[in-house]
């Protein structure tokens, strides 16, 4: 293995420049070059000189530098929040210690905790590099482009009020979750005002149900038949260790229609 060149940025227009060389690479927490192969990577940038672990309440957004390790925003973050109820729930202590919000999403791992909530939050991530701005998360994810030479600066959270619910499927609480679901839910007295259901961990990584969501919209609580929605969902899976593809796609549906259900009392 060829040497690796660090880096130590102190500003983001030196990590942009930094990001256009060939196999360079942000280090923020390590956690996902563990798992990673270092043969194409030349350099890494070590992110701690810029700032970016920080968690702000600016009124009415949330912003989270990419720095901030999972650890921190359970700190800062409301426990009936989905955030919290998701990474107070992701790896170990240690590893919530040293696993940033920037890695995370940029790697996107499949056990990733932090990606259903956060599309379901309709979250924006920050981008400096080959592209610069604000982008939505789902984009970020859909989009390679938004990916190629870039790093994310922060994660923008509109402040709004949800009911939620967050399900992991795993054998053990320590393990890796087969796929993830993400519920979000606003009511108006006892009509539905808003919901939004996110899956993770299907081929295509994670698929939003935006004909459930639809369906539901304006409906008494009362109404919904839960059963209904969730008897034509179709999703698709690899299959996984000790699991079958049949087998996620019949407990997926379960699940999904079990935590909408719990949301809706």
């Amino acid at each position: 293995m060829r040497d690796i060149v660090w880096y130590y940025p102190e500003s983001l227009e030196e990590t942009s420049k930094l990001l256009s060389r060939e196999g360079t690479i942000p280090h923020g927490g390590g956690t996902g070059i563990l798992r990673m192969s270092m043969r194409r990577v030349r350099g890494l940038i070590e992110l701690s000189g810029l700032g970016l672990d920080y968690y702000r309440d600016r009124g009415k957004e949330i912003h989270i530098g990419a720095a901030c390790t999972f650890s921190e925003v359970l700190r800062h973050a409301s426990h009936e929040s989905i955030l919290y109820k998701a990474l107070s729930r992701s790896a170990s202590t240690p590893l919530r210690n040293r696993i940033t919000v920037g890695g995370s999403v940029s790697l996107f791992p499949m056990w990733s905790d932090i990606a259903g909530p956060l599309i379901a939050l309709g979250a924006e991530v920050s981008l400096v590099g080959s592209r610069e701005g604000r982008f939505s998360v789902e984009d970020y994810f859909n989009l390679s482009e938004l990916r190629k030479k870039t790093l994310i600066t922060e994660v923008i959270l509109q402040k709004e009020d949800w009911e939620s619910c967050y399900y992991r499927e795993t054998r053990s609480s320590f393990d890796y979750p087969a796929f993830t679901i993400s519920v979000l839910l606003r009511r108006r007295k006892e009509v539905i005002d808003d919901m939004r259901i996110v899956l993770v961990g299907c081929r295509g990584k994670f698929r939003r149900f935006v004909d459930i969501e639809q369906q539901v919209m304006g409906l008494k609580v009362s109404a919904v038949d839960v059963h209904g929605l969730v008897r034509g969902i179709h999703i698709d899976f690899n299959s996984k260790k000790f699991m079958s593809s049949e087998y996620l796609k019949h407990i997926t549906g379960v699940q999904i229609g079990r935590v909408v259900a719990q949301l809706l009392g």
